[in-house]
């Protein structure tokens, strides 16, 4: 064990020797702890520069395209507005409050015009809390209250998971209702429309 020791010891003492210089034919002998140190300044002064510079170089090319990224977006405000079927909105104007809508309400379900489309809704949801907490359309439709209620009855897919395993309650990728149902409202179309029903 001793002699391996000794043996690290001796190539560790040789390898740092040929790095710092000392068995060069100038090398100082009467202060090898000198040249060390002034290798080791020599490269530290050689990092410290190469560092700097680059540091430079990356602010340089940032202020650069910050510049560009801001005067392009400056440009586009300036010349282009947000457009759509509703009209031209100007983006520096305060935005425009949307019009009364007139929910359709109806007393039977509205007709499916596909396959397994998702039931709409025959009335309006403004204040129908659905959060973590609370589900107000569960206080009609679930299969506690929907016969009291006289609503429909929460479908039986709405207990699986997405590996087809049944929940004992309702699965939580079906908990928030309106990514499916939507209310329906009375307002004209923004395009024409050749959509045929499969029944028709």
């Amino acid at each position: 064990m001793k002699n391996k020791l000794l043996a690290i010891t001796v190539a560790s003492v040789f390898t740092l020797g040929s790095q710092a210089g000392f068995f060069d034919s100038k090398h100082n002998w009467n202060n090898p702890i000198s040249a060390a140190m002034d290798t080791v300044n020599e490269v530290s002064t050689k990092a410290k520069t190469i560092v700097t510079d680059t540091v430079d170089a990356v602010k340089d090319v940032a202020e650069e395209v910050v510049g560009s990224v801001t005067d392009a977006a400056n440009s586009a405000v300036d010349t282009v507005d947000v457009a759509s079927l509703r009209g031209t909105h100007v983006l520096d104007d305060l935005s425009i409050a949307p019009q009364k809508i007139k929910w359709i309400k109806k007393n039977v379900e509205f007709e499916r015009s596909y396959d397994d489309q998702p039931p709409l809704i025959p009335h309006k949801t403004a204040g129908m809390t659905i959060n973590l907490k609370k589900n107000k359309c569960l206080s009609c439709h679930s299969d506690e209250n929907y016969k009291e209620e006289e609503s429909p009855k929460m479908s039986s897919t709405h207990f699986f998971t997405r590996d087809d395993k049944r929940l004992p309650e309702m699965s939580p990728r079906r908990y928030f209702c309106l990514q499916c149902h939507v209310p329906q409202a009375k307002l004209d179309p923004l395009v024409e429309s050749d959509f045929i029903n499969l029944d028709e």
